[in-house]
């Protein structure tokens, strides 16, 4: 069955490591009448850039295809809300016990755009953020201002940290099939019994 997924282009991560969850989506303007952008392939588009991405924690993606928000983006790590021009970006968000409503970043126009606004954003956080560090935490830390210097001001900056990302993950493998490939089969052989 995993042969058959991953050959589908479906591969499985890790469910539990300080690595990236699966991005989740609405329906968007694919499906839903209200949906103002595809989120569905931006997610994919996202989930495929940042496969096997390790961080200080783990990171969870959303886009919603409107401002609705029905893929609660609002309170993941980047979150990628569709608007009639394109994008709007939102990072540090926390679920769970204690809450925490994501910043906004900034509103960019294109598909590439979001992937390297974000992506930026997730590289910076993997070289600055502390282990066990959420990048609600790390924004805590150093602040939305510093981080908008280095991803919004700095073009040359945002560029190589994207590039770093990408750098990063262009050998990435399903970690799945790596440990299946490390183990050797094992069968049941029947025990001949000798006198």
């Amino acid at each position: 069955m995993w042969a058959d997924l991953n050959a589908a282009g479906m591969v499985s991560g890790h469910a539990y490591g300080k690595s990236i969850r699966t991005v989740k989506t609405c329906v968007g303007a694919e499906h839903c009448r209200f949906g103002t952008q595809l989120a569905m392939s931006m997610g994919v588009k996202l989930e495929k850039m940042l496969f096997d991405m390790y961080a200080p924690h783990k990171v969870k993606l959303a886009v919603s295809g409107c401002p609705r928000n029905c893929a609660e983006a609002g309170i993941k790590d980047v979150g990628v809300i569709g608007v009639d021009s394109g994008y709007e970006l939102y990072i540090g968000g926390n679920g769970g016990i204690k809450t925490e409503v994501a910043q906004f970043l900034c509103k960019v126009k294109s598909d590439e755009e979001v992937m390297e606004y974000s992506g930026a954003f997730l590289q910076l956080y993997r070289e600055e953020g502390w282990y066990l560090e959420r990048t609600c935490h790390y924004m805590d830390r150093v602040g939305l201002d510093y981080i908008k210097s280095k991803i919004l001001e700095d073009e040359e900056g945002r560029k190589a940290y994207y590039a770093r990302l990408l750098d990063s993950l262009k050998d990435a493998k399903d970690p799945w099939a790596t440990s299946r490939e490390e183990q050797p089969i094992k069968q049941f052989i029947p025990i001949k019994l000798e006198a």
